[in-house]
């Protein structure tokens, strides 16, 4: 496939190499300075407080300031500026780069104080360079380079940052990215460290996707981009034919008559008689058609034809990979891509999944399941007539942790259900303990006397009266279960009464 792109590049241009003030009146102050160019360090507010000074670079003396006046210099390219109390360290090199120390003393030459700084020394960045490229899918791929110590890069589209809706890869190593397909606007890539930037901005148009097809052969089947182009090849040579018609579903598209396009029906479907062939730009769904090319001599009569089918698909999207880890130490893999008609394929390690490596696949929702401990590099690829996409993971093997987890769950439910069987087990033993308990009370009674009532004769048949006193319960004696009917009631004292 090639790719077309319209753009146009606006260089911005460096910044020059800065002079950054650095205060180092405050212990521990980091300071950055331009190589080649110069840095003020601010080393106090006012230089008569401090009768004497020394001022080093790795305890190495670089001058001393005594009685109002420098009085020992080191380096002709580092000036004391007394009158702001400021030092200028010119035609900065690599080796500046070091710990400088300030010590500070009285009119008797007791030290007062010290303070440090860090001095930094780096390359600018230089000029930005932005370099482009038209994928096969129809995504950009564009590379921002820059010279300097450290930089730093930023991407900015239409003044915002890119979002993922926007940006397919980025590689932070190459400051390479990999823009989506039709992405278009003011794309511009800023390049910066501590003592300078840089920028370069260019105009987007997009990557439009071109396929091609030969059409010469009766019954070809073509395959566009959605929102690309196809390039449709229908002869040879146009001078051997003096008149064709070109159709879509038998509507005439372009005639072709002695050496001149006389009625072109589409202005995004141009003929090029110079190799034969005809184009159609941005495609769309409804160009998914049959077309027919209809040739004539001088005479007018039909000389021939051909038709072709083609057919217009959204390339695949970007590959989206998920899994997780089952019960039993498989692992379940998903393989999602966008886009019409997609054809999913699995590789482990280069080679195509085995029966010895997968558990199970589903083909509708492109799921596969991984035997236990399965490791090494997976890639699921996804592909269609236009286009294609991957993505790869590497797999370190589910284990047995998740079935340990599953036994380790079964056994906590287990012991909690055993618990509870026991507590209610216990509770329920008791309660019929108590009930047995106020079961096994009886009555004794004592005194009890057979009393023969008043004004009545008594007879033999007649039931005589009982009378009972001081009635007490005491605890049963444990009865033998061989014999259950004997009679549990105890007299005591049982007199007849006359």
């Amino acid at each position: 496939m090639k790719a077309v792109i319209k753009l146009q590049l606006i260089l911005i241009g460096v910044c020059s190499a800065l002079e950054p003030p650095c205060d180092g009146r405050k212990n521990g102050a980091q300071c950055f300075g331009v190589l080649g160019g110069a840095v003020d360090v601010q080393l106090m507010d006012d230089v008569s407080e401090i009768p004497r000074f020394h001022w080093k670079m790795n305890d190495s003396m670089i001058f001393i300031w005594r009685n109002n006046e420098v009085v020992t210099s080191k380096d002709d390219r580092i000036s004391f500026f007394p009158s702001n109390g400021s030092v200028r360290i010119n035609d900065l090199r690599r080796n500046d780069s070091r710990e400088y120390k300030l010590e500070m003393f009285d009119g008797n030459g007791k030290e007062t104080g010290w303070r440090t700084l860090q001095l930094l020394v780096k390359a600018p960045v230089s000029s930005v360079r932005l370099s482009h490229d038209c994928l096969s899918q129809g995504q950009m791929k564009v590379s921002c380079v820059s010279q300097g110590d450290s930089p730093q890069y930023s991407w900015t589209l239409d003044g915002h940052t890119l979002t993922d809706s926007e940006l397919f890869s980025r590689n932070t190593e190459t400051n390479i990215i990999v823009l989506r397909q039709n992405i278009s606007g003011h794309l511009v890539c800023s390049a910066r460290n501590q003592v300078s930037n840089s920028s370069k901005e260019m105009n987007l148009a997009g990557c439009a996707v071109k396929t091609s097809c030969d059409g010469r052969k009766n019954g070809a089947q073509c395959f566009g981009v959605l929102g690309g182009a196809v390039d449709v090849q229908l002869m040879d040579s146009v001078s051997e034919i003096y008149k064709f018609e070109w159709k879509r579903n038998n509507s005439v598209i372009l005639i072709w008559r002695n050496n001149t396009v006389v009625t072109p029906k589409d202005d995004r479907i141009p003929f090029f008689p110079s190799n034969g062939s005809v184009r159609i730009n941005d495609l769309r769904r409804n160009d998914s058609r049959e077309y027919k090319i209809e040739m004539f001599d001088r005479n007018g009569k039909n000389t021939g034809w051909k038709t072709l089918q083609l057919f217009v698909q959204a390339p695949v999207s970007s590959v989206q990979l998920s899994h997780d880890c089952l019960s039993q130490g498989q692992m379940k893999v998903s393989c999602v891509s966008q886009g019409d008609s997609p054809q999913y394929s699995w590789t482990l390690d280069g080679h195509t999944l085995t029966d010895s490596e997968l558990f199970s696949r589903n083909t509708e929702t492109n799921i596969i399941v991984l035997r236990q401990n399965i490791s090494g590099h997976l890639v699921c690829s996804v592909r269609n007539q236009v286009s294609n996409s991957s993505k790869e993971m590497n797999l370190a093997g589910c284990g047995l942790l998740p079935v340990m987890g599953g036994v380790l769950a079964a056994l906590v439910i287990v012991l909690i259900a055993s618990i509870a069987f026991i507590c209610v087990h216990k509770k329920k033993k008791n309660t019929k303990a108590v009930e047995k308990e106020e079961d096994d009370q009886e009555m004794t009674y004592a005194d009890v006397r057979i009393v023969q009532k008043q004004g009545r004769r008594v007879e033999k048949s007649e039931e005589a009266d009982v009378e009972y006193g001081q009635v007490k319960f005491s605890k049963k004696p444990r009865i033998s279960q061989t014999n259950p009917t004997v009679d549990d009631t105890v007299y005591a004292q049982v007199r007849k009464g006359r």
